[in-house]
């Protein structure tokens, strides 16, 4: 009898520790799946119609203009770059920016950028296989021993964190559909999974107009802008030079 009587009270304690367990289970998913679906506050894309586009590519011509003057000018100069103003370029970029598209995924639309102290917030809304969410990844951006290094400090999808191991593989699917087999985004061949490894960033990059080479001495992330002051290195003989010789 007593034996019949525990087994009974087994069952009950297994059937109550098994329903427990569901319902922490699904108490859990549902959680899950409103974290992936949550919208941050901050995340507010800008938006561009149609009558503003011709002021948005104004801005951004304007901007190329003063970078071009700047390192014409034969010294250290600074150059700074507005959240407000990256954002509007970057919702109108197929329209006036577009050579922006070899950096951003075809899944991710309404892309934005968030600067912060030292550190930026890439955000866009995932369009490709599975639920829709706000991605969003927060970069830690500073100069250490000389060297600019941009960390990785998360990955999320709405509010629910993402381990980095997928992204890296979005990354490198990325480069090598954008740059080619073999090839690199960054100028000096550094792979974009390893720069978000911590990688040191190529400092030195070369410009078209005026031509030369220019490096990037200081660069400083403060809340609504980017701050970075550049310094021109070698610049080729102009052609009168070259006849001169």
């Amino acid at each position: 009898m007593k034996t019949v009587e525990s087994r009974g009270r087994l069952r009950r304690w297994t059937l109550r520790i098994g329903t427990i367990a569901v319902g922490v289970f699904l108490v859990a998913l549902v959680i899950g799946w409103m974290l992936y679906r949550y919208i941050p506050a901050w995340y507010q894309p800008a938006y561009v119609p149609i009558e503003d586009e011709q002021p948005a590519r104004d801005e951004l011509g304007a901007a190329f203009t003063a970078l071009s003057r700047g390192m014409g000018r034969g010294r250290p100069f600074d150059f700074r770059v507005k959240q407000h103003e990256l954002n509007r370029w970057l919702v109108a970029r197929d329209r006036i920016w577009p050579e922006s598209k070899r950096w951003i995924p075809d899944q991710i639309q309404d892309p934005m950028i968030l600067f912060e102290q030292d550190q930026v917030i890439l955000a866009g809304t995932w369009r490709g296989p599975g639920p829709r969410t706000v991605v969003n990844i927060r970069l830690r951006v500073e100069m250490i021993d000389d060297q600019l290094r941009v960390r990785v400090m998360s990955v999320r999808g709405g509010a629910l964190p993402i381990p980095l191991t997928p992204i890296k593989r979005q990354l490198a699917r990325l480069e090598h559909d954008r740059a080619g087999p073999d090839r690199t985004l960054l100028p000096d061949g550094t792979s974009i999974v390893d720069a978000a490894d911590g990688a040191p960033l190529p400092k030195d990059f070369p410009w078209t107009q005026p031509r030369g080479t220019f490096r990037i001495e200081t660069l400083k992330v403060v809340p609504g802008e980017l701050r970075v002051r550049l310094c021109p290195m070698q610049r080729p003989p102009s052609r009168r030079s070259r006849r001169l010789r």
